[in-house]
């Protein structure tokens, strides 16, 4: 995660699509079949903005990380990789070895993906660079991506990073229009300024893609998750 003052990062290209991905939690085959068979993402014309949260209670965390950061480094222009708060807690029990930082990581789902890293060291490796090179928040001419939210009377770049993570307020933001994730919605929920886009993938079984170009929801589903939700 880079220097606060440096996390905006805007492209000027004409893409006919610029989907927002909602929260994974290390569900990797939806994440698959989002991109790849609902949305057939087209890197000629489309541009993929992942909000965040590509960790933890899901079994394939690995997996996940390895698949987002692949399209990442074959498409840098039209993939955009945001960080979640389970990044962050993930790097803050990494970086700071803590009992208290490194047990919270573990009761909000870091063991699911310690376990699909077979273990603390491998998943340390893997995911301290991954974590450093996402962004916290992702800006265009109409729209603000950003995982939690954006604190009323800050902006993105008055914000600390840990309150774009774990803001909550789009109900009463009324700022530049923002697209978010972090709360579980049982659909794609649009208030006043602010998209909700994390559908639940690991508690409800759905992934949801929405097109901010063409105002389009994607959505793609678990089913054995589906049938029996955790939440």
């Amino acid at each position: 995660m880079q220097n606060n003052s440096l996390f905006v990062i805007t492209y000027v290209v004409g893409f006919k699509r610029q989907i927002a991905i909602g929260d994974i939690h290390g569900c990797y085959d939806v994440t698959v079949e989002l991109v790849e068979k609902v949305v057939c993402f087209d890197p000629g014309s489309d541009q993929l903005i992942f909000i965040g949260d590509y960790i933890d209670r899901g079994p394939d965390s690995k997996k996940v990380v390895s698949y987002v950061s692949a399209l990442k480094n074959k498409y840098p222009q039209q993939i955009v990789l945001l960080a979640g708060n389970h990044e962050y807690l993930a790097l803050e029990a990494f970086k700071l070895r803590t009992t208290n930082h490194v047990q919270l990581w573990f009761i909000n789902g870091g063991i699911s993906t310690i376990q699909s890293y077979g273990s603390y060291e491998a998943a340390q490796s893997a995911l301290v660079p991954f974590v450093e090179t996402l962004e916290f928040y992702y800006e265009t001419e109409d729209f603000i991506f950003v995982h939690g939210g954006i604190p009323i009377g800050d902006t993105v770049t008055t914000a600390t990073p840990k309150s774009l993570l774990w803001e909550r307020n789009y109900a009463i933001y009324h700022g530049k229009s923002a697209i978010v994730g972090h709360t579980p919605h049982k659909k794609v929920h649009k208030y006043k300024h602010a998209i909700v886009i994390d559908t639940g993938a690991v508690f409800y079984g759905k992934l949801s893609g929405y097109d901010v170009v063409n105002d389009k929801v994607y959505e793609a589903v678990d089913a054995v998750i589906a049938k029996n939700p955790r939440g």
